[in-house]
C-alpha cells in the first residue's frame, strides 16, 4: 500500500511539474500592484506601476531589458550551493512553457528560457512575455539575472520592450496599456523569482526522526 501511495504521489508530482506556470493571466490580474503604483486602492494602474518600476530593468548589451542581484551564500561553497537550488531550478523550468539550456555543476552556470504565457489579455491582442533566467555561482555567492526578450503578441508578433512604454512614450493608449501591463507582470515574475530562489539557497534544516515507521 505505501509503495502505490509512493508511486501515486511521484506521478502527481511530475503531472503538476509538467503543467504548472508560475505566472499567470489569472494571477497576475489578482497580484495587488498597490505597492508599486502608489495608490491604496487596490486596482491596476499599470502605466503608474510600470513608470514606478522602470529602473528595475536596465538595458543590457544585447538591447534587451535585465535585471540582476547578488545573493549571499556565506558560509557556503560553489558546490553546496548548487545542491541547494538545482532541484528547484530544474522543476520551475522543467514545463511546457519554459526551456533549459545549461544547467552545469562544475561551472556553477544555469540558464532557461521562459515564457509567461497568456500573462495579458486585451480585446484582440492576447500577449505573452519571454524571458531569460540565467544564475551564475561562486564560492559564497551567486548572481541572478533576469532578462525581458520581448513580448509577443497574438503569438506571431514580437514587440521590443525597448519600444515599449515605459522605455518609450507611446501615444497609442492601447499599445501603452499594453506595454505597461507586459512590463509590470515581467517584474511581478522577476519578483517571484528572486524570493523563490533566496528561499532555495538557505541551507536545509535537518528534522530529526521520531517515527519509525517512516
Amino acid at each position: 500500500m505505501k509503495a502505490k501511495k509512493l508511486i501515486l504521489g511521484v506521478l502527481m508530482l511530475n503531472a503538476f511539474g509538467a503543467s504548472a506556470q508560475i505566472l499567470t493571466g489569472d494571477s497576475f490580474a489578482k497580484y495587488d500592484i498597490d505597492k508599486y503604483d502608489g495608490k491604496s486602492d487596490h486596482k491596476h494602474q499599470y502605466a503608474e506601476a510600470a513608470v514606478a518600476l522602470k529602473s528595475r530593468f536596465e538595458l543590457d548589451k544585447n538591447d534587451q531589458h535585465s535585471y540582476s542581484i547578488v545573493i549571499d551564500c556565506a558560509g557556503m561553497d560553489k558546490d553546496k550551493i548548487y545542491d541547494n537550488i538545482s532541484g528547484w531550478f530544474t522543476k520551475t523550468f522543467g514545463d511546457k512553457n519554459s526551456s533549459i539550456k545549461t544547467n552545469e555543476k562544475e561551472s556553477g552556470t544555469l540558464v532557461a528560457n521562459t515564457t509567461l504565457k497568456n500573462v495579458v489579455t486585451f480585446p484582440h491582442q492576447i500577449v505573452s512575455v519571454n524571458m531569460i533566467v540565467k544564475i551564475n555561482i561562486k564560492d559564497g555567492k551567486l548572481r541572478l539575472v533576469q532578462t525581458i526578450k520581448d513580448y509577443a503578441i497574438n503569438v506571431e508578433t514580437k514587440w521590443a520592450p525597448k519600444k515599449c512604454y515605459p522605455f518609450y512614450d507611446e501615444q497609442d493608449a492601447l499599445r501603452k496599456k499594453i506595454g505597461a501591463s507586459a512590463y509590470v507582470a515581467s517584474c511581478v515574475f522577476a519578483e517571484i523569482i528572486e524570493k523563490q530562489l533566496n528561499e532555495e539557497v538557505k541551507p536545509k534544516a535537518q528534522v530529526k526522526d521520531n517515527d519509525d515507521d517512516w
